[in-house]
């Protein structure tokens, strides 16, 4: 069997060079800019960004929502996905503004992991909620102080790690 090498192909070389002054020049044509965006648009990997916010007060309480979508873990954290063109801190502001109507003061993010089996990246905030009358959401069933020895049975793993290591945090000063 005659063996070749397949990765040094010299004859390919003018002919990447040819393509790329044909699409060059085809860039400069009424619309192909915006075809060229829409086709990376289109191709580039995408990520979901969701996040979250632990709001601790000066008792050690948590707020936390129990959420109408989550029917096995009902109770959890202020939380929402990006909208398009949105920061993450705006995010968690218009999420908790939207399911609460109460505003906050963010911290800063305790947590940004990524999850490659939901090719998801998620953003935890630290914050201080400003007083005031919850008006809720029809996504929102309840929303409460919980104190932090005393969190519902219902949330997930990853919110009561996100809890404790924001109540650590504190305790350490580091809030």
């Amino acid at each position: 069997m005659n063996v070749k090498n397949l990765s040094i192909r010299p004859y390919l070389y003018p002919r990447a060079i040819s393509w790329k002054r044909t699409m060059a020049r085809l860039m400069y044509l009424p619309g192909m800019e915006w075809a060229m965006r829409l086709g990376v648009k289109m191709v580039v990997p995408r990520h979901r960004v969701g996040v979250a916010l632990v709001a601790l007060d000066d008792e050690n309480r948590v707020f936390l929502l129990r959420h109408v979508f989550h029917p096995a873990a009902p109770w959890g954290l202020p939380a929402g996905w990006l909208e398009r063109k949105e920061s993450p801190a705006d995010g968690i502001l218009r999420e908790l503004r939207e399911e609460t109507g109460l505003t906050a003061v963010l911290g800063q993010p305790l947590s940004i992991e990524y999850s490659d089996i939901a090719n998801h990246i998620g953003i935890v905030y630290t914050g201080q909620i400003q007083p005031g009358t919850p008006q809720l959401s029809r996504e929102i069933l309840a929303a409460e102080w919980f104190p932090v020895d005393q969190i519902p049975d219902d949330v997930l793993p990853f919110t009561r790690d996100m809890i404790e290591t924001a109540v650590t945090m504190k305790c350490e000063g580091a809030l």
